[in-house]
């Protein structure tokens, strides 16, 4: 069976990710984050302290960090939402816009891995989603984030489970004669993030955390609507992810043979949805408030 596949676990830097620039992988970002708006019905959880945080008012300009931008979606679509507020995408690389983004959102190019203290103090909401194979050292990171944001502000974090799931929702595991990629690197580390966000104690006023589980494919016979489309644009998602992890799971050493009979045995299984599979989403949110303000439920 090949249906459980990791990404190594490595620090990025711009010569390592020839793929991030890619057109071709950014329309797959283009096409996860419309998974992902779709499975939310919008584009994040929770409603109140985000939209608390990004309240108009008359001191500052509410402001938004998009970490790890990728494609642009995520901050044109909340920069269209919110068009009092500025929006910043940060990424190693440009974003491939098809068209003109609001006046309201830029992009710049940074590596998050040296720091994000020049940022201080400067943002009210900051979104790092499916970035965290790339963050060096995630608990220095989440000290960094802190100081970026504003008081009052949130940090939004989503990942996506780099462990498939069987639909009884039990972890795939693979026959004892396949090797597992990710056992290679600790590609799951994600896990802890919700953690790491507790463990910083008084930085944040409230916590939070949702999961949310998206079949593989259009398989659920009692899914309608947003669900259905939720799951058949993860499978495309998948097929696209295929591909684009190639080169990083080559750079760990694996046989190109291999890598190439994973990804075949895998689009395979996805097209034919012979396997009812799951992919566990996990978004973490922490937020800080004013001491006047009373705190909202998630």
């Amino acid at each position: 069976m090949y249906t459980r596949y990791g990404l190594p676990d490595i620090n990025l830097s711009i010569p390592m990710l020839p793929w991030t620039a890619d057109p071709a992988e950014h329309a797959r970002l283009d096409l996860q984050h419309l998974m992902l708006k779709t499975k939310l019905n919008g584009l994040f959880v929770p409603l109140l302290p985000v939209r608390r945080a990004l309240a108009p008012r008359q001191s500052t300009t509410p402001s938004i960090l998009d970490l790890g931008t990728g494609s642009g979606s995520w901050a044109i679509d909340m920069a269209k939402l919110f068009p009092h507020a500025d929006v910043v995408g940060l990424d190693l690389v440009p974003a491939n816009l098809n068209s003109e983004p609001p006046l309201n959102c830029r992009f710049e190019c940074d590596d998050i891995n040296l720091g994000l203290l020049h940022y201080r103090n400067a943002f009210d909401v900051v979104h790092a989603r499916c970035i965290a194979l790339g963050i060096a050292d995630y608990q220095k990171f989440l000290g960094e984030v802190i100081e970026v944001l504003r008081p009052g502000g949130v940090y939004l974090a989503g990942a996506g489970d780099m462990q498939l799931y069987n639909e009884d929702r039990s972890p795939v595991i693979l026959p004892d004669d396949e090797e597992d990629p990710s056992q290679k690197s600790n590609i799951n580390f994600h896990q802890h993030i919700g953690r790491w966000i507790r463990e910083k104690g008084d930085a944040w006023d409230d916590t939070g955390e949702k999961v949310y589980w998206v079949a593989l494919g259009p398989w659920e016979e009692d899914a309608h609507g947003r669900d259905r489309r939720a799951s058949e644009l993860m499978r495309q998602n998948f097929l696209g992810l295929l591909q684009s992890a190639r080169p990083l799971i080559l750079s760990h050493g694996y046989f190109e043979s291999s890598v190439d009979r994973w990804i075949k045995k895998a689009q395979e299984e996805m097209n034919t949805m012979r396997r009812r599979l799951y992919v566990k989403v996990i978004y973490e949110s922490s937020a800080s408030f004013v001491v006047t303000e009373s705190k909202p439920s998630y």
